[in-house]
């Protein structure tokens, strides 16, 4: 294995170790809660289960640019305007208040799995590219995680917020340099 390729598939290795721990922290969070916390205002306007929502909403559209970007065609994702955000993430939100709490959760867990298939069909060497879309894309649901599990944490220790550690959603991530 040449240096190259060595590097390449420690890329991948770090990426997935990221997926995994910060999904890992954000389930367990998630788990910490109180069964009334499920269905009533938790964060914001948010209830446990919009934010488990509007999680695997997010996933499913990373798995769908994936799979864009695999295929040579450009995802939508990469074209999103920043003032639809707000809009997008509430009507996801919406679209799945009618979804029982525990159905939702097999969702994320189905959502991850599926991500992690089409991660199996990117190339070492685009996970390993700083300016891949892929890459960005995968960074941004690690980091999306993270700052939702932060603000999980942050609510179930009495705190206001969370601090902030870096992009707070996917958008944020791949519209750093991706486009």
């Amino acid at each position: 294995m040449d240096d190259d390729t060595s590097t390449n598939a420690d890329a991948r290795r770090r990426l997935l170790a990221e997926l995994e721990l910060e999904r890992n922290q954000f389930i367990r969070n998630v788990e910490t809660c109180r069964i009334r916390d499920i269905e009533r205002t938790f964060i914001g306007e948010w209830s446990l289960k919009d934010i488990v929502g509007h999680v695997a909403s997010w996933e499913a559209e990373v798995v769908t640019a994936l799979r864009y970007l695999a295929a040579g065609r450009r995802p939508a994702i990469l074209d999103f305007a920043e003032d639809d955000l707000d809009r997008w993430n509430e009507d996801h939100v919406e679209r799945k208040r009618s979804i029982h709490f525990w159905d939702l959760l097999d969702q994320l867990r189905a959502s991850r799995q599926r991500l992690l298939e089409a991660l199996a069909e990117t190339p070492d060497e685009v996970l390993a590219d700083e300016q891949s879309a892929q890459r960005h894309l995968l960074v941004g649901i690690a980091d999306h995680d993270r700052a939702h599990w932060h603000e999980i944490a942050a609510r179930l220790a009495g705190m206001d917020g969370a601090t902030r550690t870096g992009p707070t959603s996917v958008y944020e991530d791949v519209h750093q340099t991706a486009t």
